[in-house]
């Protein structure tokens, strides 16, 4: 009777041991295949926002005052007449006599650019050369010869005059090319001769 109690006893130790042994883990697994990637949601892109108004233009820069970097000009130059015949006078033309007012003048400025000769007259009055004086019968004006410019003057009658209407002379030369103020319209060698001596000042900033 003991042996048998002793042999269910094995038993049930066995028939644990087996249980416990069937239910530990056992190995894990192969992994198995990754599953295909979902498909990507279809969205629709936002509407582009209204383009903005453009800024308000700056207002321009106020015009520079014009500039007489390549215009060239002369003080009041005092009369001189010193009874000199000038070259280009004919042996039919009246009395002459000349003075030079400047030198070294290039061929350049004197087929393209524009000069003007001016006399004045008891520090007030202004004329543009050629001017008749017809009073005196005599008629004063300029010559440009082998780059000198001179002032000339020559009686109507070939009568014998001091040429002393005019005190003194002064030019200015306009080179051809200069670039005329933007203020002002576009000018040619004609329109120069045309404009009174205050409006050549004026455009070139010129000093009286």
């Amino acid at each position: 009777m003991k042996v048998m109690t002793n042999f269910v006893k094995y038993m049930m130790i066995v028939l644990l041991s087996l249980f416990i042994f069937s239910c530990s883990d056992g190995e894990d697994g192969a992994r198995g295949p990754a599953g295909q990637d979902g498909v990507d949601g279809v969205g629709v892109d936002g509407q582009d926002g209204a383009t903005g108004q453009d800024g308000v233009d700056g207002q321009n820069g106020t015009d520079g005052e014009p500039g007489t970097a390549n215009v060239i000009y002369s003080d009041w130059i005092p009369e001189n007449f010193d009874g000199s015949r000038p070259e280009s006078a004919e042996s039919t033309d009246g009395i002459y006599e000349s003075y030079t007012l400047v030198s070294g003048l290039s061929n350049q400025i004197i087929e393209e650019g524009t000069i003007l000769v001016y006399g004045r007259r008891n520090g007030s009055l202004i004329r543009p050369l050629p001017y008749i004086n017809v009073d005196n019968g005599e008629i004063y004006n300029f010559l440009l010869l082998n780059g000198i410019l001179k002032a000339e003057a020559k009686t109507l009658d070939n009568s014998n005059k001091d040429f002393e209407f005019f005190s003194e002379f002064r030019y200015i030369i306009i080179p051809g090319g200069v670039a005329v103020p933007s203020s002002a319209t576009s000018k040619s060698a004609k329109d120069y001769t045309s404009m009174s001596y205050k409006e050549v000042l004026s455009m070139f900033n010129i000093p009286e």
